[in-house]
């Protein structure tokens, strides 16, 4: 039972670093931000500024504790204001309800694979170049396992380290919450709040198993936060002031998304967008001056900057796997070769051509055009795709119920028209190169669904009082299905294991010695100062260690 209290008031305590370092990026950004929204920026400039100091201290405890400090002080000098201690409420009740995602025995399959490793590494290691050389799953580091190596600390040690996941989940939970609830208060009862709901029901109900999100699922949350800015920005009369605070917030939720899975560069689209929806407001007075120099804009090109570094310094390639953007010429680079092999054998596995026990005799042959397209129907589709469609199926039928009128509301067509085209492109794209759920599947299909839904729902008349008590029950119901499946996921865990979470509240106990060492180094029989793995190499310079390619 002190092991899960432990566990519990030391997530707390870190949730309310994180809101502390929102404060310091709003306050050095000059961004309005709801407590939702801090808490997300929060997390993005920890991570940030993770990448920065490991480029010269490795993630231990003293560097750690520092930051976690640094954040409760903020917070204390925020929750000093009279308007944000009255929404602590929120934050605990919140928080709670979602803690139970983190009771597990099984995490996610890639997590002792390479997610732990590399977040391990930032632990006991300073910057080091050319680790995709060790193992591919180090080619495409997400930002998460620098986030995640800041929650090593004191007493806790290990046992939230693979817990990033739970802190975008609770403040993207905030974020639909205040939004909701803001509407309800200023009887705006429109479609952005039925979207607004619908994807609070989607992330708790389809993600409620913490051990599946990996460095995908959170990317997709924030997505549906996009989503939601995106329309209801574009369906405003915006002057130039409030559309500066307006384009601020796309920005800061952009870069956290493309930190996450350098894939979803992609999604810097709507930034362009952004432009051409409001080219009158920009081009006037020449106004897109001012707003390309704003402090903002300088952040989201250092974070992005920042973040292909790293891709780069760990495979030579500035995204991976896109050969073309690979340089060879380093020390630690990755053979253009054998990334043209990594990318066919990415879009293999996603177009159900291989599994770890499968593979197609001819590669060429399936992945020509649409070859492939019958055996994904069969063990892709029909496996998961489809489940996937009856859940989101059932999510509009219970909300059909609930929510069964609304009132009638002018919508600028054009906007929501231009939106869906985009989406519809991106999921031509996804099916095209890479038609697994976990690559932008889930998200793309869940809007196409939810967004003509929530438009058709928000024409129909309503009765505010009731309509508010709906909602209410609604978010009652959200919140009880996410702890009823967890406690369903628990109770198996426990059986299948003998798994007891009041001794092991976190992952599996086996691992709190793992090192960097004994595991995916030194069982390959490479370590970090002498290794002979299949023709790796480290040496030593400027005082970074890298792993090369033995020539």
């Amino acid at each position: 039972m002190i092991n899960l209290l432990t566990l519990y008031f030391g997530y707390l305590i870190i949730l309310f670093s994180i809101i502390g370092f929102g404060y310091l990026s709003s306050k050095l950004l000059s961004i309005r931000l709801s407590l939702g929204e801090l808490g997300l920026s929060g997390i993005l400039f920890m991570t940030i500024l993770s990448y920065i100091t490991n480029l010269f201290l490795s993630h231990g405890f003293i560097h750690n504790s520092i930051f976690l400090v640094i954040g409760l002080f903020a917070s204390f000098f925020l929750f000093k204001k009279k308007l944000f201690r009255k929404k602590t409420k929120i934050i605990l009740l919140v928080s709670s309800v979602l803690f139970i995602g983190i009771l597990m025995y099984k995490t996610h399959d890639d997590f002792f694979y390479y997610h732990f490793p590399y977040t391990i590494s930032l632990i006991e290691f300073k910057k080091i170049f050319g680790l995709g050389n060790l193992e591919h799953g180090f080619r495409t580091p997400s930002s998460i396992f620098y986030f995640n190596s800041l929650l090593y600390l004191p007493i806790l040690e290990k046992s939230l380290i693979n817990s990033g996941a739970i802190y975008f989940l609770v403040f993207s939970n905030i974020f639909f919450i205040q939004k909701i609830f803001n509407q309800i208060k200023n009887e705006k009862l429109d479609f952005i709040l039925i979207l607004t709901l619908l994807s609070l029901l989607f992330i708790n109900t389809i993600f409620y198993r913490l051990a599946e999100h990996g460095t995908d699922r959170s990317a997709l949350i924030l997505i549906f936060i996009l989503a939601i800015y995106y329309l209801e920005g574009t369906n405003k009369t915006f002057s130039k002031t409030n559309f500066k605070h307006y384009y601020h917030k796309i920005l800061v939720i952009i870069l956290l998304i493309v930190s996450l899975k350098s894939f979803y560069l992609i999604y810097t689209v709507f930034i362009f967008i952004l432009f051409f929806e409001f080219r009158k407001i920009l081009f006037k007075e020449s106004y897109y001056r001012k707003i390309f120099f704003e402090r903002v804009s300088y952040y989201f090109l250092i974070g992005i900057s920042i973040f292909l570094f790293t891709i780069f310094s760990n495979t030579g390639c500035l995204i991976y796997p896109a050969s073309f953007t690979c340089v060879e010429s380093f020390t630690w680079s990755i053979p253009k070769k054998e990334v043209i092999e990594m990318k066919t054998w990415y879009e293999l596995w996603s177009k159900a051509g291989a599994s770890p026990t499968y593979r197609v005799d001819d590669v060429e042959f399936y992945l020509s055009g649409l070859n492939w397209f019958p055996n994904w129907v069969q063990n892709h589709f029909f496996n998961k795709i489809s489940d996937f469609i009856l859940s989101l199926l059932l999510i509009v039928i219970i909300s059909s119920i609930f929510l069964i009128k609304f009132q009638k509301i002018k919508l600028r067509k054009k906007n929501f028209y231009l939106f869906y085209t985009v989406l519809l492109i991106l999921l031509l794209e996804w099916f095209l190169n890479h038609p697994a759920l976990r690559y932008g599947g889930y998200h793309l299909i869940a809007l196409l669904f939810f967004i003509p839904f929530s438009i058709y729902l928000s024409h129909k008349t309503f009765n505010h009082n009731k309509m508010s008590k709906k909602i209410f029950l609604v978010i009652i119901l959200i919140f009880s299905i996410f702890v009823v499946r967890n406690i369903q996921r628990i109770s198996k865990e426990h059986q299948a294991y003998d798994y007891n979470l009041f001794i092991h509240p976190s992952f599996d106990k086996k691992f709190e010695n793992y090192s960097i060492y004994s595991g995916i180094i030194d069982a390959k029989g490479c370590n970090i100062n002498n290794c002979n793995k299949e023709g790796i190499a480290s040496k030593k310079f400027m005082n970074k260690f890298i792993f090369i390619i033995n020539q």
